[in-house]
């Protein structure tokens, strides 16, 4: 019995929040949410082809760590930290997740705009020709 004990005392303890030192250049939080946003983005627009063309945007990590600033050796470090950090990673996440459902729904707005743009063209058109 006392060795169930403390096999499930030493179980709660493992899951606990790891105390890990902070990496020196660590990536703060939010900005850890953007690039997890926009890493989700990129990988998405990996398989895209635009209307037309037969060859893919081609997209690379590098360009992404450049434009940020950041080299992958330091998200990789922040990305371990946090991932070691559950109460930080999810806020990480969400806020990402909340991010992505706020592009997707802006997204889906302009394509509603477009279609009611292109479906009134559609129907001045023939107006347009038979004043001419």
């Amino acid at each position: 019995m006392k060795k169930h004990l403390f096999l499930m005392v030493l179980m709660f303890l493992s899951c606990g929040q790891v105390d890990q030192e902070k990496p020196e250049n660590l990536i703060g939080e939010e900005k850890m949410s953007d690039l997890i946003f926009e890493l989700a983005l990129f990988d998405a627009s990996k398989g895209f082809v635009m209307k037309g063309e037969t060859a893919r945007i081609g997209l690379n990590s590098e360009s992404f760590y450049k434009y940020h600033n950041i080299d992958s050796l330091r998200f990789a470090v922040s990305n371990s930290y946090y991932a070691k950090q559950p109460k930080a990673y999810l806020r990480i996440t969400n806020a990402a997740k909340i991010k992505l459902e706020d592009f997707e729904k802006k997204m889906q707005e302009n394509q509603n705009e477009k279609i009611a743009i292109d479906s009134i063209a559609k129907k001045l058109s023939p107006k347009i020709i038979m004043d001419e």
